[in-house]
C-alpha cells in the first residue's frame, strides 16, 4: 500500500510540476520571438501583457474555484483550456488573434499556478515535506520561466515562432493524462467564495492601467485616451479594495493582510515581478535590438543565468528562509544596477557576471517568497494564499514590462531608454530591500 502511495505522489508530481513548467515557460518562451512575429513595440508588449494580465487576474479566482469546487477539478479544467489555447496560438492569423489566444492561454495558466502549489500542499501535510516539495514547484517554475528562451530561439529560428506553442501540446497531454489519475480531490468550501464584481474589478483596473501605460509610449502621457483608460483604471483599483474590503468572504483574502509577514512577502513578490522579470524582458529586446544578435544566439546567451537560476533555487532548500530571501532580492538589486553600463560594445564577460547575477537572485527569491506567504495563511487557506503571491509577483510583472517597455521605447535611442529604465528597475527593487528588512 506505502508503495503504490509512493508511486501516485509521483504520478501527481509530474502532472503539476509539468504543468507548471508550461505555465512558467510560456510567460518567457515567447521573448525571443518577438521579432519574428512582427508588428509595433505596443503590439509585441501585449503578447506578452495579454498573458501575464490574464494569469495575474484570474489567478485569485483560480485559487477560490480550486478551495470551493475542488483542486482537481479546477487545476486539470485550467490545463485544458491552457493546451487548447496553446494550439489558438500557434494557428492565430494575425497579431490581433494571437493576443487574444494568450490571454485565453494566460486565464488557464492562472488556475495551473496557484492549483499546482495547492495540491503539493495537500498531499504533503509533514511540514519539512511539504517545503521541499513546494521548493522543488518554485524551482520548476523558476526553470521554466528561464529556460523559454533557450527553447524559444531555436524553435523559432528553426521552425518559425508558431512551433513554441505547439510544443505545449504533447506536454499538455501528458500532464493531463497523468493528473487524472493520480490527483486525489480535496476542497474546502466552508472557506472560500465566489466574488464576481472583485474579479470584474480586477480585470478592469489591471487592463486598463497595462494598456495606459503601454499607449502612453508611442501616443504621450498626455493623450486623452491614455488619461482616461488610466483615470478609470485607478477609479477600478479603488473601487476593487472597497468591495474586497467590505465583502464577509472576499476574493482577495484581505484578513490575511493584517499579519505583517503575509503583507511584506506580497510586496516583495510585486517588486520581485516588477523590477526583476520586468528587467529580464528588456535584456531580451536588448540582445536582439541593440546588440543584434538572432533568437537562437540570444537563447544560448541566456545560458548562464538559466544555470544560475536552477543552482540558486537548489540551494534555497538547504539555506535559512531570510538568507535566501534578503540574499536573492539584494543579488537581483546588483544586477539591475549594472543594467546602465550596457550598451552596444559591452563585452559578453560582462554580460555572463549580470546574468549570473540576476538568474541567482530569481532562483534565491523565488521560492522562499511563495513558501512564506503559504506558511502565513492557514492549511485550508493554502489555495487563495498561493494565488494571492504568484497574483502579486504576476501584477507586477505585467506593469514592469509595461512601464519598463514604454519608457525605453520613449527616446528615439533604444539603447538610452534602456539604460533609463534599467535606472528605474534598479530603485524599485532598491526600495524593496527596506520593505523585506522592516518585515
Amino acid at each position: 500500500m506505502t508503495g503504490t502511495k509512493t508511486v501516485t505522489k509521483k504520478a501527481m508530481l509530474v502532472a503539476v510540476l509539468l504543468a507548471t513548467f508550461m505555465a512558467m515557460l510560456d510567460a518567457s518562451v515567447v521573448t525571443l520571438a518577438l521579432p519574428s512575429i512582427g508588428g509595433s513595440l505596443a503590439g509585441l508588449q501585449w503578447v506578452l501583457d495579454g498573458y501575464v494580465v490574464a494569469l495575474a487576474t484570474v489567478m485569485l479566482t483560480g485559487g477560490a474555484l480550486g478551495d470551493r469546487y475542488g483542486r482537481k477539478k479546477a487545476f486539470l479544467a485550467g490545463l485544458v483550456v491552457f493546451t487548447l489555447a496553446s494550439a489558438g496560438c500557434a494557428l492565430a492569423p494575425d497579431t490581433g488573434w494571437l493576443v487574444a489566444a494568450r490571454v485565453l492561454q494566460g486565464a488557464g495558466a492562472s488556475v495551473l499556478v496557484p492549483g499546482g502549489l495547492s495540491l503539493i500542499a495537500q498531499a504533503f501535510p509533514d511540514p519539512r515535506e511539504r517545503a521541499r516539495m513546494l521548493g522543488i514547484g518554485g524551482l520548476v517554475g523558476g526553470l521554466g520561466f528561464v529556460v523559454g528562451p533557450l527553447l524559444g530561439g531555436p524553435l523559432t529560428d528553426a521552425f518559425g515562432w508558431r512551433s513554441i506553442f505547439l510544443l505545449n501540446l504533447p506536454l499538455g497531454v501528458v500532464a493531463l493524462v497523468a493528473g487524472r489519475r493520480a490527483i486525489e480531490e480535496s476542497a474546502d468550501p466552508e472557506h472560500t467564495a465566489l466574488d464576481p464584481a472583485g474579479q470584474v474589478l480586477a480585470v478592469a483596473w489591471t487592463g486598463l492601467v497595462v494598456y495606459a501605460v503601454i499607449e502612453a509610449g508611442h501616443a504621450g502621457w498626455a493623450d486623452a485616451t491614455v488619461l482616461c483608460c488610466l483615470a478609470a483604471g485607478l477609479l477600478c483599483l479603488a473601487a476593487f479594495v472597497a468591495v474586497e474590503r467590505r465583502s464577509p468572504r472576499p476574493m482577495l483574502p484581505v484578513a490575511l493582510f493584517r499579519r505583517a509577514a503575509f503583507s511584506v512577502v506580497n510586496v516583495a513578490s510585486f517588486v520581485l515581478g516588477a523590477a526583476s522579470y520586468g528587467g529580464y524582458f528588456l535584456l531580451s529586446l536588448y540582445l536582439q535590438t541593440v546588440r543584434g544578435v538572432s533568437a537562437t544566439e540570444a537563447g544560448l546567451w541566456f545560458l548562464p543565468m538559466m544555470s544560475a537560476t536552477a543552482l540558486a533555487s537548489v540551494l534555497t532548500g538547504r539555506l535559512p528562509h531570510r538568507v535566501s530571501l534578503l540574499g536573492g532580492y539584494a543579488l537581483c538589486t546588483v544586477a539591475l544596477l549594472v543594467l546602465p553600463v550596457l550598451d552596444a560594445s559591452t563585452s559578453y564577460p560582462v554580460l555572463v557576471v549580470l546574468f549570473v547575477l540576476l538568474g541567482a537572485g530569481m532562483g534565491l527569491a523565488l521560492p522562499p517568497t511563495n513558501l512564506a506567504a503559504i506558511g502565513a495563511a492557514p492549511r485550508e487557506r493554502s489555495g487563495i494564499a498561493s494565488a494571492t503571491v504568484n497574483t502579486a509577483r504576476q501584477t507586477g510583472t505585467a506593469l514592469g514590462i509595461a512601464v519598463l517597455g514604454t519608457v525605453a521605447s520613449a527616446t528615439a535611442d533604444f539603447a538610452a531608454g534602456f539604460v533609463i529604465a534599467g535606472v528605474a528597475s534598479a530603485i524599485v527593487t532598491v526600495a524593496l530591500a527596506t520593505t523585506v528588512r522592516a518585515g
